[in-house]
């Protein structure tokens, strides 16, 4: 038995907990079952958004005529796109396995996820390690769904498709979340005859309806959209993917085929690969370890951020849970709470959609005892100098408040810059402040307008969010 301080069973945001535990002279092992960096750097934020930009830059040439400009695009160079996202991968690999070979005091296990195998005690490669503390940051993986003949047929994953050598002359997607809708936006961008299936009633359901709705517009003028259909099964047919489903309404047959199949239909924690009733921890819906907001598992001693937990399944989130939780394990006296309904997030879809908080529905639904307490309010671009410049009719910011303390509840943009323009309200809202704080001077003409733009509109009930 190997008696450690610190294990930690990830290497994505657990390096960093890792890096922080060396630090304090505290004996360490960082264990880690695939690819060094985690989700981010191998399939997650950082390729996917090196697939997105030229996706981006793709739409915006192709929109140019509102503004004067008729161009198209010459060549499409498909390899050197995937060959700039796969050496951006294999650099932030290389410098993670320079970072953790270079600490000698850290001891690494690679290849084998491990499992508990009694209490605060982990065996991986044969070694039985006991630690005083014990960070899980495993992650998730992509979910599969239990689809007829989805086994026995070819299919890509947000994971797999970072592999393809060509680009398919047409793909189907199951599924209407942030990673459909991002990889649905590429692949129709580069040429490839895109077709959604959604089994809700709305794309990206989590964000705010009008919202949804805008970009459920979008898509649709560059690809095929079906929401409400719930697939029944898949099967090839002469070399391609036939996809059969049905309208959840109607009940309507529905079959769509391609050459290529997506499934993006969520994620599933991988703490299922460790056993953690061995040791104590619970976990809840889909796997996932329940944790309080101190980032404290069911088991004093362990703790549990990034993916693993389910909740702001986003790689910032992730980076304050670090903190957080390295602060709590070493501050027993000073716990802090992680501020889950504070963190924004972005899905790089086109348009861009950028999220904070509450939605209209959720936020009525928590003052629902106190009619017209809620306020909204919203801006297009077109009421900003810098949006008529772009030509932007469409795009909007959203802003939902509480008319009593003045706090935001809520913001939503879906619009060019959208990932930028949200940050200001972020800051108010980590910080608690009311939106009255928002005292800065936004420059003139530009798209940060929109924001104070959106705030002065704040009015009581749907008043504020007819659009």
């Amino acid at each position: 038995m190997e008696e450690y301080d610190v294990l930690v069973i990830g290497s994505g945001s657990g390096a960093r907990i890792a890096s922080r535990a060396i630090r304090a002279g505290l004996r360490t092992a960082l264990v880690e079952k695939g690819a060094l960096g985690g989700t981010c750097v191998n399939t997650g934020c950082i390729p996917s958004k090196m697939l997105v930009s030229p996706a981006d830059e793709i739409v915006r040439l192709a929109s140019g005529s509102r503004l004067g400009i008729r161009a198209a695009v010459e060549a499409l160079d498909f390899s050197l796109i995937m060959r700039r996202m796969r050496q951006k991968r294999e650099q932030d690999q290389a410098f993670t396995r320079w970072w953790i070979e270079s600490n000698r005091d850290l001891l690494v296990f690679y290849g084998s996820p491990g499992r508990f195998t009694g209490d605060m005690t982990f065996a991986v490669d044969s070694v039985e390690i006991h630690a005083d503390r014990i960070f899980i940051c495993t992650g998730a993986r992509p979910r599969v769904p239990a689809v007829r003949g989805l086994d026995r047929v070819p299919f890509l994953t947000n994971e797999s498709l970072l592999d393809l050598e060509e680009p398919p002359e047409s793909l189907a997607i199951i599924g209407g979340g942030y990673i459909a809708v991002e990889y649905a936006h590429f692949f129709a961008a580069i040429g490839t005859r895109v077709t959604i299936l959604q089994r809700n009633p709305r794309l990206v359901p989590e964000e705010e309806p009008l919202v949804s709705d805008l970009l459920l517009r979008k898509l649709r003028s560059r690809m095929t959209v079906l929401t409400g259909v719930e697939v029944t099964g898949v099967s090839e047919e002469a070399g391609d993917i036939r996809v059969d489903g049905k309208d959840r309404d109607t009940g309507q047959s529905r079959s769509v085929t391609a050459s290529a199949l997506l499934v993006a239909t969520g994620r599933t924690s991988n703490a299922d690969m460790l056993d953690l009733s061995r040791t104590g921890v619970r976990t809840g819906p889909g796997g996932y370890i329940e944790v309080n907001d101190f980032l404290e598992t069911s088991r004093k001693g362990i703790w549990a951020i990034g993916d693993a937990i389910g909740r702001q399944m986003f790689r910032h989130a992730a980076n304050l849970e670090v903190e957080l939780a390295w602060h709590n394990a070493t501050h027993p006296g000073d716990k802090r709470p992680m501020p889950f309904d504070a963190v924004p997030h972005a899905v790089y879809t086109y348009p861009p959609i950028a999220s904070i908080g509450l939605t209209v529905e959720q936020a009525q639904d928590r003052f629902r005892d106190q009619p017209g307490r809620v306020l909204t309010g919203t801006a297009f671009y077109r009421d900003t100098a810098r949006g008529i410049a772009i030509g932007e009719e469409e795009g909007f910011a959203m802003a939902v408040a509480d008319g009593e303390t003045g706090r935001i509840l809520g913001f939503h943009i879906i619009g060019p810059e959208a990932p930028l323009l949200i940050q200001e309200i972020s800051n108010l809202v980590m910080q608690g402040l009311p939106y009255s704080r928002l005292q800065g001077i936004h420059i003139h003409p530009s798209l940060s307008e929109l924001v104070p733009a959106a705030l002065r509109h704040l009015k009581k009930g749907e008043e504020g969010w007819r659009v």
